[in-house]
């Protein structure tokens, strides 16, 4: 038997660059945009080719939103030309604006891994080309390439962790590193309690 298991390998290898799918120019070039997104940079080709495979180009007039602040996130955008504005009604109107998302950068990844309301307001400058990823394309990628689909979930947590942190240090420049942490440690505990909380 230990002398067909190589041969069998061998095989399969063969048969799998044989019949392999033939990537149109399309899921190439999305693959390519989203390589450069800091979030997926690090994802194995397979991974890329298999979001991309999935991922959908929509475009907006300026002024048009994408999503409003407290509907159900759905997914992430990438911004592929033009620029967004985040802005919040949370705020005076002299203070409503967030920030602006330029070309290459992404939004609203939290939403693919969990039903969180939309924080913010997402509006177009100008008209502006993007990329969405929605909670259904991760579960048909999951799917059909669980590596796959693994790899980019993971790849997302990673990033979040990251703003996470951020936001914890940020918030220690403007108040007072315990004053920060006892922010985070009751806001763990009543996740803990309660469950993640809808905003």
């Amino acid at each position: 038997m230990s002398f067909f298991r190589p041969l069998l390998r061998a095989g399969a290898r063969l048969y799998r660059w044989l019949f392999r799918r033939r990537l149109d120019s399309r899921t190439r070039e999305i693959a390519e945009r989203l390589r450069n997104v800091p979030a997926f940079n690090h994802l194995s080709s397979s991974a890329l080719y298999a979001m991309a495979d999935v991922t959908h180009r929509r475009t907006y007039r300026r002024g048009e939103p994408l999503y409003y602040e407290g509907d159900p996130g759905l997914g992430l955008y990438v911004v592929e030309a033009g620029r967004v504005q985040l802005v919040t009604d949370r705020a005076p109107e002299s203070a409503r604006e967030l920030r602006v998302v330029e070309t290459g950068e992404m939004i609203g990844g939290l939403s693919l891994l969990g039903d969180f309301r939309r924080l913010e307001t997402a509006e177009t400058t100008a008209e502006t080309q993007v990329l969405g990823f929605f909670r259904p394309d991760l579960k048909n990628v999951m799917r059909r390439t669980p590596k796959a689909g693994m790899e980019i979930t993971m790849a997302l947590a990673r990033h979040l962790a990251a703003q996470h942190v951020g936001l914890i240090r940020r918030y220690e420049e403007q108040a007072d590193a315990r004053t920060a942490l006892r922010a985070y440690a009751e806001a763990a505990a009543a996740v803990e309690e309660e469950g993640p909380a809808e905003v």
